[in-house]
């Protein structure tokens, strides 16, 4: 089976709702990621997140975010284009996260996985994340293990 997937939307007032229909030649991994998916988009599980930038709000969807940390006391929301802040405390908008691709990897800081370009395991007790922006940070001593686990899972 190829890993093709085309896309159609068919407008019909005899429906109630949405109705998602896969078609394949078989259930593969990957019509297992669709179906998993949509099941979370219908649930809902990805809440977009309000920022501020100066006196303007933004509203970001999370698949935007490459990371979220305290500085100065100040909760940043990190994209790959700007930083903007946060009015609410770390824990709570972790809640709100979709808890397969962001995961924390300190007192302070919550990384999107699936922003991450490289994790460079070669410091002693710590992980290096390099980030699609380029930019960089590093996992705590603490932390370490869980990023390991999600790595591991990720890879089956």
């Amino acid at each position: 089976m190829k890993n093709n997937v085309a896309v159609r939307v068919e407008k019909d007032p005899s429906v109630d709702g949405i109705e998602v229909i896969i078609k394949a030649e078989e259930r593969s991994a990957l019509v297992e990621d669709i179906v998993l998916a949509v099941e979370r988009c219908a649930r809902n599980r990805h809440p977009r997140i309000i920022v501020y930038q100066g006196d303007s709000r933004k509203i970001l969807g999370q698949q935007d975010i490459i990371r979220i940390y305290t500085e100065n006391r100040k909760l940043i929301v990190r994209t790959i284009e700007n930083a903007y802040t946060a009015r609410c405390a770390l824990r709570d908008l972790e809640e709100a996260l979709d808890q397969e691709s962001f995961v924390r990897i300190s007192r302070f800081e919550i990384v999107n996985m699936t922003k991450v370009e490289a994790f460079d395991f070669s410091l002693s007790g710590t992980i290096k994340i390099t980030f699609e922006d380029e930019s960089i940070t590093y996992v705590a001593r603490r932390y370490v293990h869980e990023i390991e686990q999600k790595l591991t899972c990720w890879q089956k």
